[in-house]
């Protein structure tokens, strides 16, 4: 768990509850099962005694803000309030604890004072038309890619997930790129035994990525004319994405995705599960 100031959601176990939540709301379940499935979904957080009182905080004053406060919550919450609990994160610190102190006691008030009436939230906006497995071609035709010898040809990319954009009320897709340039559209049979391209940089024993991330921001920005359905496949096992990645990338700057056929090429790495991989390959 990380922690970057004394505020409530300044660490990553409260930002995370509090998405949670929201994003079942956003989904249209009933504050009831929101709520259920938020406990089942971060039942870790409630089992570790350093981040419980983070979880009971977050959804006490997330509930609380959208008119939706569970009185067991509230009773957590407090309770958690009167130990101090979340005060180790401030151990080492000279005035975090101090800070976190004001947090807590600014909390206490707000659960104490009659919550507002019950907000409606907005559905959740899928705005990615493929379906999980759908196969693209996109052609590379932007000054960017010329740097790297790839405009005009094409590369496959598949999309393998979809979940949550946290700050906003629509999702994002999840998706992997087959290692390969092609000078035409390729078919389905060309991307047999074709390996997946890392989509970050080389460095030796490193454990990186070969998952991002696209989102439709505006109309305007998705490549229609670049994009060519090409089929639907089932995904490899190893590219099911559980954790936090790091490369993000969106739809206008999706040509510079072209210097990683270049970075990679003749390259090694070892794939591993979870979608990632080691590079192996030691520089001479």
């Amino acid at each position: 768990m990380g922690a970057w100031g004394s505020s409530l959601y300044a660490n990553d176990t409260s930002c995370d509850v509090r998405d949670t939540y929201m994003n079942f709301l956003k989904d249209q379940l009933s504050s009831q099962e929101a709520h259920e499935k938020t406990l089942d979904k971060l039942s870790d957080y409630i089992a570790d005694p350093y981040e419980s009182p983070l979880f009971w905080y977050a959804l006490a004053d997330t509930q609380w803000t959208v008119g939706r406060l569970i009185p067991e919550v509230k009773e957590k919450a407090l309770e958690w309030i009167s130990k101090g609990g979340g005060i180790e994160l401030w151990e080492e610190s000279k005035s975090g604890s101090s800070g976190w102190q004001k947090t807590l006691e600014k909390l206490r008030i707000k659960l104490e004072t009659e919550q507002p009436k019950e907000k409606k939230i907005s559905k959740r906006i899928n705005q990615n038309l493929w379906n999980i497995g759908d196969v693209y071609a996109y052609q590379f035709h932007t000054d960017e890619s010329k740097k790297y010898g790839a405009f005009g040809k094409y590369m496959a990319l598949q999309k393998i997930n979809e979940e949550p954009y946290t700050s906003e009320k629509d999702l994002i897709m999840r998706v992997h790129v087959f290692d390969e340039l092609f000078d035409n559209i390729p078919k389905m049979e060309d991307l047999s035994g074709v390996r997946l391209l890392p989509l970050d940089y080389p460095n030796n024993t490193r454990i990186l990525h070969m998952n991002n991330w696209l989102k439709l921001i505006k109309k305007k920005e998705y490549p229609a004319d670049y994009l060519t359905f090409i089929g639907n496949m089932l995904i490899p096992g190893n590219t099911v994405r559980r954790q936090i990645l790091n490369s993000a990338g969106f739809w206008r700057a999706i040509d510079e995705w072209s210097k990683y056929f270049h970075l990679w090429q003749d390259k090694k790495y070892e794939t591993t599960e979870e979608g990632v991989f080691v590079y192996t390959h030691q520089e001479q």
